[in-house]
């Protein structure tokens, strides 16, 4: 906390709504347990344990000061087993995690959002993906929103930065899981391709927004440019 919120004091008075993408890194690189990839059902039920009570208190430190906006709960949950940028699970496992960590951060401020973390699978993997954790538990359907990360899609799907496809695929699979309430796009932009015109990149970046904007007014609670910092991708 002492570290953060000199910095996200100034961020919000500068009028920027401030995410916290919670992850392993929050924990501690999960200090205690085997590596992640030989992470089994207890474990993680245990990691889950002392997680939301850790989050319960982190959260308490933060309420009722008007800083932070919303919690996003772990990141690329989604991803293959094995990852490199991210530490998968199970969307059971997710579902139990959904289950303690949302009354943990709402119990200590109500104010506050709490989302998904972003998805990264697509938008018929990880659609199916979140429903099944959502499913898993009760606490699952109090989420504020879900999350994504539509990497590698567009507007224009013959473009190189739409590769997968076009970007009304994930809002419609993701739209559906809760109709009522706005997505967020956690993550988004062009990775790993440094001598690219930034020309190019601006008008992949802008006609995205537009269309966003025009097509899905109030659907749309954030859009997040990656990287977070400059060494990143």
């Amino acid at each position: 906390y002492n570290r953060y919120a000199p910095l996200i004091e100034r961020y919000v008075k500068a009028g920027y709504k401030i995410c916290f993408a919670i992850s392993h890194q929050t924990y501690g690189e999960g200090k205690g347990f085997p590596v992640w990839q030989n992470m089994s059902d207890a474990n993680w039920r245990a990691l889950i344990d002392r997680f939301s009570d850790m989050m319960g208190r982190i959260a308490q430190q933060w309420a009722g000061k008007g800083l932070v906006s919303c919690w996003q709960i772990w990141n690329e949950q989604d991803a293959p087993i094995g990852a490199v940028a991210s530490v998968p699970m199970s969307a059971e496992n997710y579902g139990r995690m959904l289950n303690q960590l949302i009354p943990a951060v709402k119990s200590a401020d109500s104010s506050v959002y709490v989302i998904s973390g972003g998805l990264t699978s697509g938008p018929s993997l990880g659609a199916n993906y979140i429903r099944t954790a959502i499913n898993s538990t009760p606490q699952g359907q109090r989420l504020d929103g879900v999350a994504f990360h539509p990497y590698g899609r567009g507007t224009n799907i013959n473009s190189i930065y739409a590769s997968f496809g076009h970007i009304d695929e994930s809002i419609r699979a993701f739209g559906e899981i809760f109709p009522n309430k706005p997505l967020w796009i956690t993550e988004w932009g062009v990775l790993d391709r440094p001598h690219d015109n930034p020309t190019d990149i601006s008008n992949y970046a802008q006609n995205m927004i537009n269309h966003l904007e025009a097509r899905y007014p109030g659907q749309i609670a954030a859009l997040i440019w990656y990287a977070w910092a400059q060494g990143m991708h």
